[in-house]
């Protein structure tokens, strides 16, 4: 994987929780974030980095994810390394 294909993916998966209310709302109130917040900063590496973080902490989030997008879970683990603070990850695994 590259950083351009972990790009996409966390794209992918930012897009998902924006077309989906109820997964929006509880990654707003989990990150602390606001609605304003995310809209301004959506391509931030950063912020793609905590949105594949919130897939990654929850199982059946990540599997209801991977199913619509038909990808393979380990790919988000994938990605997660190419963006902020995947490196502390890589090295803890």
């Amino acid at each position: 994987m590259t950083y351009e294909q972990a790009e996409i993916l966390s794209l992918k998966a930012l897009s998902h929780v924006a077309g989906h209310e109820d997964i929006l709302l509880a990654y707003l109130s989990l990150s602390g974030m606001t609605l304003e917040a995310l809209r301004n900063s959506a391509s931030a590496p950063a912020t793609l980095a905590s949105i594949l973080d919130y897939f990654l902490q929850n199982e059946k989030r990540l599997m209801t994810f991977c199913r619509a997008e038909n990808i393979l879970p380990d790919q988000l683990a994938k990605a997660r390394q190419f963006l902020p603070g995947g490196e502390t990850i890589a090295a803890s695994t």
